[in-house]
């Protein structure tokens, strides 16, 4: 097996080296490659949070074709080359986009400047700028998508007025806020590099688990 890093992984990677090696998050996203390739075992995200994404994706994919005036196709295909692999969540003619369901109101973000740091600590840039990579992309957008809650997905401690009524009163259009990420090919080097960097330790704990 030859470590390829998944898109959604890839901020991981990326982060600071410890005194010439892996980092500590670093190693853990090529921990969880290898579970997933000698065992077949990847760890399912199971939040109210995730949940709420899944079930109100076509809501939130329609909220920004109607704000934006773009029409999405929803991709099922996943891709892959010598570094990288990914599935991308919706495409147009000239660009990939990534719809992000908020949980609550104050888990939006309300200005450009929080949207921009939610990316990067998402690893969205990351992820981005692999899916540019492997479907000949030039931009990529995170929509951030504030969507009322599921009464099903309300718990004990969740005000149900402020998760559906206060944001059905908020006007749709400021509850989108989207961050444009634009190709880098210097960056992609960069990620090439760090894959490649860290395909040793990846054959290591291979070599440990499978056998």
């Amino acid at each position: 097996m030859t470590f390829k890093c998944r898109a959604s992984a890839l901020g991981g990677l990326m982060t600071r080296l410890d005194k010439g090696g892996l980092g500590k998050t670093s190693k853990k996203v090529v921990l969880n490659a290898v579970l997933f390739d000698a065992l077949g075992y990847r760890r399912e995200l199971d939040a109210k949070m995730i949940n709420k994404g899944l079930l109100l994706e076509g809501d939130a994919i329609k909220a920004v074709s109607l704000l934006k005036a773009v029409t999405m196709t929803k991709n099922t295909e996943r891709r892959s080359n010598e570094w990288f692999s990914g599935e991308c969540d919706l495409l147009t003619d000239d660009s990939i986009r990534d719809t992000k369901c908020s949980w609550s109101i104050d888990s939006f973000p309300w200005t450009h400047d929080d949207a921009m740091q939610r990316v990067k600590d998402g690893g969205y840039d990351w992820q981005g700028q692999v899916y540019m990579s492997l479907w000949g992309k030039k931009v990529h957008y995170v929509d951030f998508v504030l969507l009322p809650t599921p009464h099903s997905l309300l718990g004990y401690n969740d005000d149900e007025y402020e998760h559906i009524e206060l944001v059905n009163n908020i006007p749709l259009q400021k509850r989108i806020r989207t961050v444009k990420i634009e190709y880098d090919e210097k960056l992609i080097e960069q990620a090439k590099e760090r894959v490649e960097f860290a395909r040793d330790y990846y054959n290591q704990l291979f070599s440990e688990i499978s056998n």
